[in-house]
């Protein structure tokens, strides 16, 4: 199965495509090479502790939202949506008191993770992969949307920023994941989280440059 079965935005200008894919048995090999590709760029940045037993939990019930040129994948991101008793990603992670956030009952939500680019595309892309986690996020319903960033990477913070997420006022306190550490200096240091948020202003503001700025891809 090709990446264009499940074209869903297409940039003219640039040349790239977003796609959104199901995770299901159908479409296995094909998310699990975009999955590769994330784990692949945590490797190289000094991560280590990446599970797939773990991530499975979430990655079974998710959405690959992602970046091509032509069959190349420039840019990863995956959309985790929130159903009556399961829990997001970000609530896995642990507050310096042992305890973890938990979002309201009701919350209609997606946790937006795995994110990572091959370099030399960012600035292209991003607002494409913006576009297409808005669409997809107004399509299910969602009234908010979570992400995290490493505290020491003000890179990745950065870019959040440039597509409209926001520290999080209600879950301000940095996250941790027991299992998951960045090798430093030759040593295994945990790596803290940050969340951050868009509200249902800014998921509607990506959805509508969606249809305006790029072509929607009709299914034959």
């Amino acid at each position: 199965m090709r990446h264009g079965a499940f074209a869903k935005l297409y940039d003219q200008v640039n040349g790239l495509t977003c796609h959104q894919v199901p995770v299901n048995a159908t479409t296995d090999a094909l998310v699990e090479s975009v999955r590769d590709t994330f784990i692949a760029s945590t490797k190289e940045f000094g991560y280590v502790g990446y599970s797939r037993e773990i991530d499975d939990v979430f990655h079974k019930r998710s959405v690959y939202v992602y970046i091509t040129q032509s069959e190349k994948v420039v840019m990863t991101c995956r959309v985790t949506t929130r159903s009556f008793g399961e829990i997001m990603p970000f609530e896995m992670g642990v507050r310096e008191d042992g305890g973890s956030y938990h979002l309201a009952e009701e919350e209609q939500a997606v946790d937006i993770n795995t994110y990572t680019y091959v370099r030399g595309y960012y600035e292209h892309a991003m607002p494409l992969l913006a576009a297409g986690l808005g669409h997809y996020s107004k399509a299910v319903g969602a009234q908010s949307a979570y992400c995290l960033y490493d505290v020491t990477n003000e890179k990745i913070k950065r870019a959040y920023v440039s597509i409209g997420f926001v520290l999080s006022n209600r879950f301000p306190e940095p996250i941790h994941f027991p299992t998951y550490c960045r090798l430093i200096n030759d040593r295994l240091e945990s790596v803290r989280w940050n969340v951050m948020e868009w509200d249902c202003k800014t998921i509607e503001n990506h959805a509508r440059d969606a249809g305006e700025r790029y072509q929607l891809v009709a299914k034959v």
